[in-house]
């Protein structure tokens, strides 16, 4: 998936001083995602940032960039050493950072470095932090894991703002575990901007091909092992009442093995990759069914989440396929806008889509069509955080 920076004028006064952003990555959707959104607000960035060499496209920051480093995918001591190197790019550019207004670490990782470029630029500037994942190691109960605790606690302990993506992490992981006591920013992943997103189709009740087959999508990033088995099993097993169709790219340990796990089968095809928000009109207007399942972490990460792919088929009025007690599971429920299912998940799949009608599918398509677009949207939520930024900045 490629995300396209927009940089159109927000609603916000302009801020006195720049905003410094850290991230891991700068061609990472999310990270290009939030820097957009903030100038779109009027605050002018300043992007401390690393490159990851990845297989797929990259276009160049639509921000002021400061190059801490290139990283590599699963190279991790290439990566240690990376961020070691990062440490004199924040001695050479202390100044710089210490006259920006807020520091926007995403990532545990990232806000080390901030909060030692704050040192080093002798102000404190308010440090915001965004954690949008739960990585497995933050829940283990080894000696690794109890020490990257503490080491994330020392740095909440010293943000003035934590920004999280599902309620399920707030429940779940930081007040339970992190005994976080801090103010918290729900920021779905939410379309942005909505102003760029595409019309819906005139809402249809007929599906792509008469259910003959029910066509499945998965979009975005591609690092479910679990769920390509799934759909590939399925695949097999249902033959010409489903296709499958992915389109993103494949990420994370997945990305080696992708192909050998998509197979050749003519009912699971893989698209490639294609631009966002710009394609999804498209995207989710050729299948029947969003594929929302997540088995990376069933048991910490995955059931806490709110994927992106959630709210983007319901801008164009997708019903949703998820896993039953997961936090998006019970967003499905709570909005009735798709089906759950349970263990054994394979089997009920099997089961939903062999009993399955036109008439039922149609049921719940129309009650995604006529789903408001604009809780599906972050404009707002960008309006909000932006707002806190500035107070925080002010003090």
């Amino acid at each position: 998936m490629q995300v396209a920076a927009s940089h159109a004028g927000g609603v916000s006064a302009p801020p006195h001083s720049p905003l410094a952003f850290f991230a891991h990555e700068r061609g990472d959707a999310r990270v290009v995602k939030r820097i957009a959104a903030l100038q779109d607000q009027r605050w002018k960035v300043v992007g401390f940032t690393f490159h990851r060499v990845r297989e797929k496209p990259e276009l160049p920051p639509g921000w002021q960039n400061i190059h801490l480093g290139t990283t590599y995918n699963r190279r991790y001591f290439r990566r240690l050493w990376a961020f070691v190197k990062a440490i004199g790019v924040l001695w050479a550019n202390r100044d710089r950072l210490g006259n920006c207004g807020v520091i926007y670490a995403v990532n545990t990782d990232n806000a080390l470095l901030a909060l030692l470029g704050r040192f080093f630029a002798g102000r404190r500037v308010p440090l915001v932090l965004e954690l949008a994942d739960i990585q497995p190691v933050m829940t283990g109960k080894g000696l690794v894991a109890k020490i990257f605790r503490a080491i994330e606690r020392v740095v909440l302990e010293r943000v003035a703002l934590l920004v999280t993506t599902s309620p399920g992490f707030v429940r779940e992981y930081f007040l339970p575990v992190q005994n976080f006591t801090g103010e918290i920013f729900l920021l779905e992943n939410k379309v942005y901007p909505s102003r760029r997103l595409p019309l819906a189709e005139a809402a249809s009740e007929v599906p792509v091909a008469h259910g003959q087959p029910w066509v499945i999508g998965g979009f975005g990033a591609l690092r479910c092992r679990r769920s390509l088995e799934m759909m590939h099993a399925l695949a097999l097993r249902l033959g010409e009442r489903v296709r499958f169709v992915l389109r993103g790219y494949p990420a994370g340990t997945l990305a080696d093995e992708f192909d050998d796990l998509l197979g050749d089968l003519p009912n699971f095809v893989y698209g490639g990759s294609y631009f966002y928000p710009d394609e999804l009109a498209e995207l989710y207007a050729g299948i029947d069914f969003n594929w929302a399942f997540d088995q990376t972490d069933p048991n910490g990460n995955s059931a806490w989440l709110l994927p992106n792919r959630i709210y983007e088929g319901g801008c164009f009025g997708v019903p949703v396929l998820g896993a039953a007690v997961t936090e998006t599971g019970r967003w499905i429920e709570e909005h009735a806008l798709g089906w759950t299912f349970a263990e054994p998940l394979e089997e009920s799949l099997a089961a939903f889509f062999e009993a399955l009608t036109v008439t039922d599918w149609a049921v719940v398509k129309h009650r995604c069509a006529e789903h408001p677009r604009g809780e599906f949207t972050g404009d707002d939520d960008y309006v909000n955080l932006a707002k806190r930024l500035k107070e925080l900045e002010v003090g």
